[in-house]
This record gives C-alpha cells, sequence and structure tokens, in this order.
C-alpha cells in the first residue's frame, strides 16, 4: 500500500465521524444462550446444553445502527418494537451505544422481532425465532412516518433495513425515499426481498439470491451479473446496485454504467451473523462521505469481513477496520 492511501483513509474514515446518518428499518433482539454440552437428553436424541451465559445484542436494523456507531458516525434510528421485555431489552441496547430511543415506536400489537440461538462451544446448536411480519396498521405506520419526517432535515443519509418483517409492506419505503429525495438527501435500502419497494433510492444492495429473485436473472458469470445489475437498474430507476456474493465479494454498478467486480480475500469465516448489516454500514457511510463506489465497496468488504471473524451478532469499529485495511485495497479494486 503507497504511503498515501493510508493518509486517504484515515481522512475519509474522518469525514465518516462527521456524518449525521438516519437508520430506518426492522429492529430486533439477537440472544444467545451460551454453553457447554455434556450428554444426550434420555428424552430425545438431542444434545443437553448446559447454559452458562446469556447475551443480547442488537439485530437487524439494530446492528446497521451499531456499527454506523461504531465507526463513529452520529445515529438516528427508528423502527418497531413490542411492549414487552424484549422491546425492553433492545431499547437498553440502544441506550447503551448513546443512541436515543425516541424512534422506537412502541405497539402491544406484535412482539419485538426476537432471535434466540443456543450455542455450545461457538457451534450454534438451535434457533427460535419470534416475530409478525404482517403489515403495519395505519396508526402504526403513520407514528413511523412521523418519526422518519421529523428526522430528516438534521440527517446526512437515510439507510433503510428490510428484514421482510412487514415495515415496509405497504408502501413506506417509497415515501420515505420520496422524501429523502426531496432534501437532496442520500437514500440507501438493502431489501431482503422486492427492491422495487425502493424506487429512486441513491444506493440498493441486495445480495446476489435476492437481485436473481426480484428480476428473474441469473448471475452465474460476469456476463449474466451485467445484465442482471442492468435490469434491476432500469426496474430502481437508476439507483447505483451492489449486489453482495458472500466470499467472493461484490458486483457493482455507477452512474457511469460500468458493471465491476469487487473481490475480497479468501478468508476462514467463524460467523455470518450480521455482516451483511456490517457492510451495509461501511458502504453507505464511506460513499457518503466521499469515497468512489468500488473504494466504498472493498470498504465494505473489509468490514464485513472483520465481522465474519467474530461469534455472534458485531460492531466493526474504526481501528478494526483501519487494521484490516493496512495492507488491502488493493489496485484491482480501484477505479480506473
Amino acid at each position: 500500500m503507497s504511503g498515501r492511501r493510508p493518509t486517504e483513509l484515515r481522512e475519509l474514515l474522518d469525514r465518516v465521524a462527521r456524518l449525521r446518518i438516519l437508520v430506518v428499518g426492522d429492529v430486533m433482539l439477537d440472544e444467545y444462550r451460551v454453553g457447554e454440552v455434556a450428554r444426550i437428553s434420555p428424552e430425545a436424541p438431542v444434545p443437553i446444553v448446559r447454559v452458562r451465559e446469556a447475551r443480547y445484542a442488537l439485530g437487524g436494523a439494530g446492528n446497521v445502527a451499531r456499527n454506523l456507531v461504531a465507526l463513529g458516525a452520529a445515529v438516528e434510528l427508528v423502527g418497531l418494537v413490542g411492549r414487552d421485555p424484549e422491546g425492553e431489552q433492545v431499547g437498553a441496547r440502544a441506550a447503551a451505544l448513546g443512541l436515543s430511543i425516541d424512534g422506537l415506536v412502541e405497539t402491544p400489537e406484535r412482539p419485538t422481532t426476537h432471535k434466540l440461538r443456543v450455542v455450545a462451544r461457538t457451534q450454534q446448536m438451535l434457533r427460535l425465532d419470534r416475530e409478525d411480519d404482517s403489515p403495519l396498521s395505519p396508526e402504526t405506520r403513520a407514528r413511523i412516518e412521523a418519526g422518519v419526517f421529523a428526522r430528516l432535515p438534521d440527517c446526512d443519509a437515510v439507510i433503510l433495513a428490510d428484514y421482510d418483517k412487514g415495515l415496509f409492506a405497504d408502501g413506506l419505503g417509497h415515501a420515505i425515499v420520496a422524501a429523502a429525495r426531496a432534501r437532496s438527501l442520500f437514500v440507501a435500502a438493502d431489501p431482503k426481498r422486492a427492491p422495487q419497494r425502493f424506487r429512486g433510492a441513491s444506493l440498493v444492495k441486495p445480495n446476489l439470491a435476492e437481485a436473481c429473485s426480484a428480476v428473474g436473472l441469473s448471475g452465474d458469470d460476469f456476463e449474466s451479473r451485467r445484465r442482471l445489475l442492468e435490469k434491476l437498474r432500469g426496474e430502481l430507476g437508476g439507483a447505483e446496485i451492489v449486489v453482495t456474493r458472500g466470499g467472493d465479494g461484490a458486483t457493482v454498478l455507477g452512474a457511469d454504467g460500468r458493471v465491476v467486480d469487487v473481490p475480497t480475500r479468501p478468508l476462514a469465516v467463524y460467523d455470518v451473523q450480521g455482516a451483511g448489516d456490517t457492510a451495509m454500514a461501511a458502504l453507505v457511510s464511506c460513499r457518503v462521505a466521499g469515497a468512489s463506489l468500488v473504494r466504498a465497496c472493498a470498504i465494505a468488504n473489509a468490514a464485513a469481513a472483520v465481522a465474519v471473524s467474530k461469534v455472534g451478532t458485531a460492531a466493526v469499529s474504526r481501528a478494526e477496520l483501519e487494521a484490516r485495511l493496512a495492507d488491502w485495497i488493493p489496485g484491482a479494486t480501484e477505479e480506473a
């Protein structure tokens, strides 16, 4: 890495730390019951996990917010929680990060989305999910919209984190995109399903399977990925497109119409939980701070690589990202 590149990276991350970013999406509570397996149950052929520890973390849109905070950005979070102990935990986790909990809309209509994982010796044994993915009631949607619109004047960018839990099922994405773009804000969406919900966004980041499903094309080779991204961009009104491909990195389509594969380094994957959230936080914050799309994607790949080296839903700090990038961002990933 040239002597100039570390300075450029530090200056970029300094600009990230001055950003104000609004995250709107499906907020979840990730819970981990961690222990050891000593024997098989006499009641059924299943292992008995003797629990030693319980851990909690923000998941979904909350994990995107958590990763932005770790990079130094100022963050507002708007999402939905139930009137239940899990919702209280979400509020406590958010407050511990210094996030305002005023944007967490509490409702008795549905539970907090909750993922309980049972882990033994770092091996996930079981996951129990509790969620309601039905569309929001008109009253709840109005409260979410009010929370978003009140925060737009003080933000530099908006991230819409969609995990298909009902928040964006009835046109909310279009409304937020329109309001954000009316203020000339950069608005990015990470869709679990139906990227078309976010037509008009500045940037959309589905994974390869989601993108293929959305437009009915495959992405088996570079030429097919080029057609895939071009069709998706047409349906989304000209957005920048980043299609993530797991350990193979990502493929991007920018405003200049050029399609580029952005590779990532081969690595031993420890735990993929939350890696997409980490990548989204790094991608959008670096793009808004002035990085090219390809450079921002390379940095996002590096952030995800740090995340998968950790156990459970994890945040990646600026120091960890700088260390990972100390000899990375090779010339092959840079724009010509």
